[in-house]
């Protein structure tokens, strides 16, 4: 009865997010991706995706940072947004680690996010397959929440569809940045950076791309908060 009493989707106007990637942030300038092969035979056609893949400026050969940036939205199906894990699977990474991160986006109000510590193999050359890692920070936005679990994302889901009449058009947000100790630079045209640098960069451009797509972030900017 709770799922026949449910109200339609979110449109638009009442998404907690904004469909757009800004061309620049901070240090960052942004380059368009678009929705690869296998994710467009996964997801569902009304789905939403924008990605921009970003990159400092370069001052020789491996000196630059990378960082890629993609925001899914769903449609009328609800399985356009799911847990990352899976898809990162299929991708063939592995899942060493995962972590919940807070950030610090304004000063007091916190941004929790989750880290998969993932790794694969990649070929190099004619060499043999070598061991790459990365980095994946993700998190879910509803209407007007906010979480890193998926759990808790089927929860509010089911929760405020019934007692607040709200349902949900959930987005997700990732970023991806690959850690580059022990790679030629040539090879990645990226400067090499330890697991904690590698993080670190990443939540330095999470705080200045948030205010900017997530509309909770956005009028609390401008009131001040």
């Amino acid at each position: 009865m709770a799922c026949r009493l449910a109200p339609e989707m979110k449109t638009e106007m009442d998404s907690g997010v904004v469909m757009r990637l800004p061309s620049g942030v901070d240090r960052f300038l942004g380059e368009s991706g678009s929705m690869s092969e296998e994710e467009k035979r996964l997801l569902p056609e009304d789905t939403e995706m924008v990605r921009m893949r970003y990159q400092t400026a370069r001052y020789g050969a491996g000196t630059s940072d990378q960082v890629e940036v993609t925001l899914v939205r769903a449609g009328a199906e609800r399985r356009s947004i799911h847990r990352p894990e899976v898809c990162l699977t299929g991708q063939g990474w592995t899942l060493l680690n995962s972590t919940t991160v807070p950030i610090e986006i304004s000063p007091g109000r916190f941004l929790k996010v989750k880290d998969l510590y993932i790794e694969r193999l990649i070929q190099v050359d004619a060499g043999p397959a070598v061991p790459l890692r990365a980095h994946y920070l993700y998190w879910f936005v509803g209407d007007d929440v906010t979480t890193s679990s998926h759990a808790e994302r089927i929860w509010l889901t089911a929760w405020d569809s019934v007692t607040r009449n709200v349902n949900h058009r959930w987005a997700y947000v990732s970023v991806l940045a690959k850690v580059t100790e022990g790679i030629d630079p040539d090879k990645t045209g990226e400067r090499i950076r330890t697991s904690q640098e590698t993080t670190d960069v990443m939540v330095r451009l999470i705080k200045e791309l948030v205010p900017k797509i997530q509309k909770d972030w956005m009028i609390a900017e401008r009131k001040g908060v």
